[in-house]
């Protein structure tokens, strides 16, 4: 296995990285704006991405229902999954097919941009077979909302059909372990076709290893 050069020069002091008094006052917005500072400003915006999932998921439940919720956050990971992908697919030439690195370009990218909570994700490892991202927490996963992780479920498969739609070299997935599952982080497995690089198929599955 291997990650990108990148992985040893990209800094890992991360802005928006705050300290635990820090966050409870930017939570509990008692700073005047005139103290904010960049860090502080980061660490909201990415906070709001995880406070309108979970907001999303519990209206979504109290007006249409537990199983139409799943299907609206399946629905919300497959767009989302899909249109991110093919991006780097095309900024990469590879709108034929990925391959392991081109999904690890892509897991890192989003990683590293989306807040501090996502870089715990970074960075991933591939081979010729398969690309891996491990990492201890995740943005869409919250810990005051653990009933909201079936959603967090349905939203990740989503995003993995998502991937499949637009990369015909992709396999499948595996689930090795996931923090709404109850585990104390995250393993996923891309798995891609051999010859990644020059075959086309059909969409993947996503199973639970």
């Amino acid at each position: 296995m291997r990650s990108e050069d990148y992985a040893a020069a990209v800094p890992f002091h991360y802005p928006g990285t705050l300290s635990e008094e820090r966050r409870e006052q930017v939570d509990s917005l008692r700073v005047p704006i005139r103290d904010l500072t960049s860090d502080d400003l980061i660490y909201s915006m990415s906070r709001q991405i995880e406070g309108n999932f979970q907001t999303i998921y519990s209206v979504a439940e109290e007006i249409v229902g537990e199983d139409a919720a799943k299907e609206i956050a399946y629905q919300v990971g497959l767009r989302y999954g899909g249109a991110g992908y093919r991006k780097v697919l095309e900024a990469n030439d590879a709108t034929d097919g990925g391959s392991p690195r081109t999904m690890a370009l892509y897991q890192d990218l989003v990683h590293y941009i989306r807040g501090p909570k996502h870089t715990s994700a970074l960075f991933a490892e591939y081979d010729d077979e398969r690309c891996i991202v491990r990492r201890k927490e995740c943005l869409y996963y919250s810990d005051a909302a653990p009933s909201n992780g079936k959603y967090t479920g349905e939203f990740e498969r989503g995003a993995c059909d998502g991937y499949a739609s637009v990369d015909p070299n992709l396999d499948h997935t595996e689930v090795h372990a996931c923090r709404w599952r109850g585990d104390s982080g995250c393993e996923m497995h891309w798995v891609f076709k051999p010859g990644a690089a020059s075959e086309g198929g059909s969409a993947s599955s996503v199973t639970s290893a």
